[in-house]
């Protein structure tokens, strides 16, 4: 049996063709446009990527996420998932109507039901999610250039809103297919970039402890400078087809917008890997962050505090290739440090 979905249910909020009509007909030409990180936040709504969230968050959702880091149900979340809007936006449009929301090719994608229209602190918001205001963080410059009125209420959207893409599979697929295995262990592993010694490493391990490893490339964090995702999976393919053992690693397309959020969004991920039925997840060094804004293992250490998750962390140390030792080892199971180290690191292998 898998390891249950985060809050005890799958969120599936795809509707039938009938149904999808009747809805787009009573928003009567109400609609948003949304954005090409709205629309990844807007899949991973409506597959149960974000279960148990069945919409994009409300005021009371929102405001109970930024000063507890809980949802009003009292289970713990860490990143809240807006929808901001211009005010022109509103024009026409009431608590309790329907509105059709468009991606830029003016194409229907879903419908809202609006339940809440509110607006957010910036400031406050930057310091609550990212730990700074400082304008060097991606995620304080994306929050910045957007409006800060919302707007929240559940979704519905047909099944064509999924977008084909390579290794791309919903929670509900992943979990059958995890299911057909007959196996019970399966351990996640996220990144941005190509495969380095370390992340080898970390496979290594993971392949020790339990039945598969998925790797999860995200996709949707597109950033200047990072690997494009094709690049990405055709490395992990020659891996997986070469070298690592048949039948036990596979590959996911985990779409989600750029955040950046260290251990807020390390927490985060632990929650969309368990809902697509992940029973360990491998945790490193500045998981999730982005230059010096975070602690080093503070990453790891958010587990400790927020503990409503069923699926197991994997807090590991950092890898490095030791030049005494002539292999990759961590400060905890090597005695050696300074010049004899090598920090391996995606940074390094994206300037290479």
């Amino acid at each position: 049996m898998l390891i249950t979905p985060y809050g005890g249910m799958l969120i599936n909020r795809l509707v039938g063709d009938e149904e999808w009509q009747m809805r787009i007909t009573a928003a009567e030409n109400r609609e948003i446009l949304l954005f090409h990180n709205d629309q990844i936040n807007l899949v991973n709504i409506v597959t149960g990527c974000y279960s148990p969230l069945a919409g994009f968050m409300t005021e009371a959702e929102y405001r109970q996420v930024i000063a507890k880091n809980k949802l009003p149900s009292d289970l713990d979340w860490t990143i809240p998932i807006l929808l901001r809007v211009d005010k022109a936006a509103l024009n026409d449009l009431s608590i309790g109507a329907a509105v059709v929301l468009k991606n830029r090719a003016g194409e229907a994608i879903a419908v809202m039901e609006l339940e809440s229209v509110f607006t957010i602190d910036k400031k406050e918001h930057c310091f609550k999610v990212f730990g700074t205001d400082s304008k060097e963080h991606p995620g304080v410059q994306d929050c910045q250039r957007k409006s800060d009125l919302c707007i929240g209420g559940i979704v519905y959207s047909p099944r064509s809103t999924l977008p084909d893409l390579r290794h791309f599979r919903p929670p509900a697929d992943n979990r059958n297919w995890l299911e057909s295995t007959g196996q019970k262990t399966f351990t996640a592993f996220s990144t941005r970039n190509i495969c380095h010694l370390g992340h080898e490493y970390l496979h290594t391990l993971a392949l020790e402890i339990t039945d598969r490893l998925g790797i999860n490339v995200i996709t949707g964090a597109q950033v200047k400078g990072n690997f494009l995702p094709d690049v990405i999976f055709d490395t992990y393919e020659y891996l997986i087809n070469k070298y690592y053992p048949l039948g036990r690693v596979f590959l996911n397309n985990l779409r989600i917008p750029p955040i950046y959020g260290g251990p807020k969004e390390a927490f985060f991920q632990a929650i969309i890997l368990q809902n697509f039925g992940f029973t360990h997840f491998i945790v490193g060094r500045d998981h999730a962050g982005i230059g010096d804004f975070y602690p080093r293992y503070g990453s790891q250490e958010i587990f400790n505090e927020l503990q409503d998750l069923a699926i197991r962390i994997l807090p590991i140390s950092e890898p490095r290739y030791c030049k005494i030792c002539r292999k990759i080892t961590t400060e905890k199971s090597c005695r050696h440090s300074g010049a004899d180290i090598v920090v391996l690191n995606g940074r390094d292998v994206r300037r290479f």
